[in-house]
This record gives C-alpha cells, structure tokens and sequence, in this order.
C-alpha cells in the first residue's frame, strides 16, 4: 500500500508542477479516487460473495423441508425396508402363487445345474486368488537359457536387412536387380567415366 500512495503522490506532484493555478484540485482528487475505487469494488465483491452463500444455504434448508416427493420416496424406501425384515425369504408382499412359482424355478435350476447344496438367492461369494506368474517366467526363462541357439553365417545375412529382406520373394528381387546392375556396368566400355 505504501508502494501505490507513493506512485501517486509523485504523480500529483508532476501534474502539481505543470499548472500552479489547480496546484489544490489534483493532489486531492487523485489520492481520494483511487483508494475509493478500491474500497468500493471490494466491498461489492464481499457483499456478492455473501449473498450468494446465504441464498445457498437457505435454500438447502427449504429443500429438506419442502420437497413432497423427495419425503415421499425416502419414507416409501423405509418402508419397504421394514417389510422386507419382517419376512424370511426377502419377498416383500408376495403372493403364495408367486412364492411357489419361485421354489419350482429353483427346483429346475437345481436339477438342471446339480447345485443342490447350493442356496441359489444368495450371491455367491468369490475367491480369487492371486496368479502366481512369477513361477511360470522364471520356467519358461530357464527352458529358453537351457536351449543351445546355433546362428550360422546364412542367419546373420538372412535377418539383418531392411524389413521384409528375409523373406524368399524379396530375396529373388534383390538378386534379380543387383544381375541387372552388374550386366550394365559390364556393357560400359572402360575407358569411359561416367558424369
């Protein structure tokens, strides 16, 4: 703050220099208008800030009070909830039909998959257990080690060319061009040097 005050006085006092006769209007209305212009947008971004933040809050408190359908549907879910520990099976409001319809798909299901120890509504709780893939590297790495690799001359030629050198179509290719090469520098005569 001293920094800024500082620049202004030595602005007033360069504009003070130039006209004598308004020597007492500048350096009191320079150093009055800035600091209000500060204090006043200050005071306006405080006050936004504040109002938002209470029409947030009252308006979350009016929610909880007001909403029908959100009372609605919490106390529909308690009670279902409630329901639902007061029957053995889990079926809430089931008919004898539909609970007989159940025990003869469970019947089927056991027959058809011979799961009859198995409680079939219940989830199935799984197990996994971690792979042990450090056990299967280190075998495969010792085969590969145990296996004597012979590389003959024929292999080094054969697979340290371009991309595709290796294969027998490309090979043909190249040995058909470096013929077609050699029979033109054998046709030039000797004594001739190109360029």
């Amino acid at each position: 703050m001293i920094r800024v005050s500082n620049r202004i006085q030595k602005k007033t006092r360069f504009l003070t220099k130039n006209d004598n006769n308004k020597q007492n209007k500048y350096p009191i209305m320079l150093s009055r208008c800035v600091p209000s212009s500060l204090r006043s947008s200050y005071s306006l971004i405080v006050a936004r800030h504040l109002s938002l933040s209470a029409s947030l809050a009252q308006q979350s408190k009016q929610q909880q009070v007001t909403d029908p359908i959100q009372q609605l549907f919490i106390t529909k879910i308690r009670e279902y909830n409630e329901k639902r520990k007061q029957t053995k099976d889990g079926l809430v409001d089931a008919t004898p039909e539909v609970r007989k319809s159940l025990e003869d798909t469970l019947n089927k299901l056991k027959n058809a998959y011979g799961a009859e120890s198995e409680d079939l509504l219940s989830v199935p709780k799984l197990d996994f257990k971690e792979p042990q893939i450090e056990i299967a590297i280190e075998k495969q790495a010792k085969e590969i080690i145990k296996k004597e690799m012979k590389i003959t001359p024929e292999d080094i030629k054969k697979y340290t060319g371009p991309y595709g050198s290796w294969s027998p179509e490309y090979l043909a290719r190249k040995e058909a061009e470096r013929a077609e090469e050699q029979k033109k520098l054998d046709q030039k005569s000797p004594g001739v040097l190109p360029g």
